[in-house]
């Protein structure tokens, strides 16, 4: 039974120190997450079956971050979507990634990139708040949550950035 320490010893050390050669080799002060601010989902409107979600993914890091996937708590599907103008009429299409360099921040917003959500599990009211999930090409993923907010609530918003004005 004496050898019982010290076996438990030599084992903790075996496991530190294959951990830390293996992990040796590469510096991670260098990483920076990926963030998003001002994650917002428009409530349903009546017999839609789709809505609209916002936000702001700003990536600080040197090397650009690839957006593939998201997710919203109690929607059943999310898609990553884009306006594009062509021959002059305005279009929407779903984009399969969205690549955010270095340095930089890409704002989903009406016009531009934006989510479209579909299949409600339950009714999405103003003033909640459900959880957003992003998932990037190298395997991170980033959680934040997207406050419910309703048509009105959204219009206000808008008219409130296009004259300038911003309340906080």
């Amino acid at each position: 039974m004496k050898l019982w320490p010290a076996f438990s010893f030599l084992t903790a050390s075996l496991f530190f120190s294959t951990f830390s050669s293996a992990h040796s080799g590469h510096d991670h002060s260098d990483v920076a997450e990926v963030t998003v601010s001002n994650a917002q989902v428009r409530e349903f409107l009546p017999a839609s079956k789709a809505s609209v979600a916002y936000l702001t993914i700003t990536n600080p890091s040197e090397h650009a971050a690839v957006l593939t996937k998201a997710e919203l708590d109690g929607l059943g599907r999310v898609e990553i979507h884009q306006h594009t103008h062509v021959d002059g009429m305005m279009k929407m299409e779903q984009v399969l990634s969205l690549k955010i360099d270095g340095h930089s921040s890409v704002e989903f917003k009406p016009g531009g990139y934006h989510l479209m959500v579909f299949e409600p599990e339950e009714q999405l009211k103003a003033g909640q708040e459900r959880k957003l999930t992003l998932y990037f090409n190298d395997g991170n993923r980033v959680f934040t949550q997207a406050k419910v907010v309703s048509l009105q609530e959204m219009s206000e918003q808008a008219s409130q950035k296009s004259q300038g004005h911003s309340h906080h």
